[in-house]
């Protein structure tokens, strides 16, 4: 064996050279120190499945089976800074979001139930988490409503949008969940005869629900509504949206008396505070409202139904929907179509029976949109000279050809 620096012979296997020591086999390369701000990769001791570590801004990104992975996901980060949030899990992040989203609304807004649902998630990584284990955990309940899925998809949506603020994360997974399909069921409404019911019976309770049908108010509009904004043929009131406050509400001549009747009882600026029942819409529901449809044998509904039948009333006497928007206060017209319209079937077929004109009943694309077609330029048949052919010309010309 020769010495590689030397060249004098040595022992085979020798790993330095008795003559000048030089070591026999090269040093491996060290790599090349990062960048600054790059972050950093180093292997732990000892024998593990995922020894290779990466770290930036002295927080721990991971830790990984390869070298290379952990080198890209440091690439992955490049330009961002890491803190202490990085590593946060589904817990840290609910109490930091929490903090932020609850100064925002009302106490019956803050939801913790759908926090509990999510408990599998609670000690896992928040920016680990995806699609599919937001979807694992809702899946667990499909039996539940749709509204009640619709408040835990919320809660990891809104969850996750603070996560990208905060460059948490850089993908709104739980946006992607699906949930099953939402199967509305037809509200109802008062019937003729549940109104005939209504009225018979002459109890101020009876009177409240009439004034919801006959206005379309809804029951907390009506319970706070001051005697100062009830005028004869309308109420100024309401609530909800900016386009459902303060809107002008016509009253239909039925429930007029009534309302003037509670402006004459009130005892303060609240037109029910003459009301001998209950005040508080939570208690007139369950204790005066379901008792008296019980009594009448009227079937089950909520409060909200007179709305329904005050906008149905509506579209059957063909009211303009700008106003019956406005009546209803609603921003957008599709809510009022889509949700407060309904028809019986014979309404529905009354409206197919309608008389129409002749003019309706031809094919609108041909009477309105018929394209006038110039007459074609073209070589005659076997040579013939150009000739101005219209398509009558031509129909002519086949009718012939098929004669002869």
């Amino acid at each position: 064996m020769e010495c590689i620096k030397c060249k004098k012979e040595i022992p085979a296997g020798s790993v330095f050279c008795c003559w000048c020591g030089k070591k026999q086999e090269a040093a491996p390369k060290k790599a090349l120190k990062r960048a600054n701000g790059t972050g950093t990769v180093y292997k732990l001791q000892g024998r593990r499945t995922r020894p290779w570590v990466a770290a930036k801004d002295k927080t721990i990104i991971g830790y990984f089976e390869k070298k290379t992975a952990a080198l890209e996901a440091l690439a992955r980060l490049q330009g961002r800074s890491i803190d202490e949030v990085y590593n946060w899990t589904f817990s840290q992040v609910y109490e930091a979001w929490k903090d932020e989203h609850f100064r925002d609304i009302g106490p019956k807004g803050e939801e913790t139930r759908a926090y509990a649902v999510f408990e599998p998630l609670h000690g896992r990584k928040f920016r680990e988490l995806r699609t599919a284990d937001y979807q694992a955990v809702i899946d667990q309940h499909s039996g539940k409503s749709y509204s009640t899925l619709s408040k835990f998809k919320q809660l990891v949506t809104q969850m996750s949008q603070w996560g990208l603020r905060q460059e948490l994360i850089t993908t709104n997974f739980a946006s992607f969940v699906k949930l099953p399909e939402n199967v509305k069921k037809e509200k109802e409404i008062f019937s003729a005869d549940d109104i005939s019911k209504l009225e018979k019976d002459g109890s101020q309770a009876a009177k409240l629900v009439l004034m919801m049908i006959y206005t379309g108010m809804r029951i907390g509009e009506l319970f706070g509504l001051r005697t100062a904004n009830v005028h004869e043929t309308y109420v100024v009131g309401g609530e909800k949206t900016e386009a459902g406050r303060n809107r002008v509400i016509p009253i239909r001549s039925e429930g007029r008396m009534y309302f003037s009747e509670f402006k004459q009882r009130a005892t303060c600026d609240l037109l029910i505070s003459g009301y001998d029942g209950q005040k508080v819409v939570a208690n007139f529901r369950n204790r005066d409202f379901y008792p008296l449809l019980t009594r009448l044998g009227i079937s089950k509904k909520t409060p909200h139904a007179a709305r329904h039948t005050f906008a149905s009333w509506a579209v059957a006497n063909n009211i303009k929907p700008e106003l019956l928007q406005k009546m209803l206060g609603h921003a957008d017209y599709s809510t009022t179509a889509n949700i407060y319209e309904h028809f019986d079937i014979d309404q529905l077929v009354a409206a197919i029976d309608a008389p129409v004109s002749n003019a309706l009943l031809t094919n609108q694309k041909d009477s309105k949109k018929q394209k006038t077609l110039k007459p074609l330029r073209f070589q005659g048949f076997f040579g013939d000279p150009p000739e101005i052919r219209t398509p009558d010309t031509l129909l002519k010309r086949q009718v012939l050809c098929r004669l002869s």
